[in-house]
């Protein structure tokens, strides 16, 4: 097993084959840790899928990739996306191998002067990482725009007016 994601100061994602993931939530457990096994499809962010990013940046070769146009974090080295159109490719084919810096991200991403996150999706997960990453930093405003309980319209609006508020 690896580390697939270093999500927060408090949680990271293992990935590997089934048994040996098995064996280390064991592991985990007896010591005290809390482990929880998460059912996915693949061993992403890990080399047992790296021969996926061949095809994969085959694929993205073709498309139209230009430089961003703003500031982009590259979720595999939790810094700025390269500007040159190769530098861009390899990293997006290499993403699917290669462990998150999510806690990197957040550091880049607060360094850069970003002070209002906002999560859009189903949950409000990364909501909970932003806070682990950024307690200690201050200014910071968390706002998700689908809060489970709330529902998404009262939440979409209250994100709406947290971000007129920031």
């Amino acid at each position: 097993v690896v580390i697939a994601n270093i999500n927060s100061p408090v949680q990271s994602v293992i990935g590997g084959a089934t048994a040996a993931v098995d064996e280390a939530i064991t592991k985990f457990t007896v010591e005290g840790f809390q482990a929880v096994k998460i059912p996915v499809s693949h061993a992403f962010h890990t080399k047992i899928v790296a021969p996926a990013s061949i095809p994969l940046r085959d694929v993205i070769a073709r498309m139209n990739i230009n430089a961003p146009n703003m500031a982009i974090i590259a979720n595999v080295t939790g810094e700025l996306y390269p500007t040159t159109r190769n530098e861009i490719i390899d990293i997006l084919a290499s993403q699917v191998a290669s462990p998150v810096q999510f806690v990197k991200s957040m550091k880049t991403l607060y360094d850069q002067g970003a002070r209002v996150f906002i999560e859009i999706g189903p949950k409000r997960v990364l909501n909970a990482l932003a806070a682990d990453n950024l307690k200690d930093r201050k200014g910071i405003t968390l706002l998700s725009t689908n809060h489970p309980r709330k529902g998404g319209k009262a939440s979409f609006n209250e994100a709406l007016c947290g971000l007129f508020a920031a």
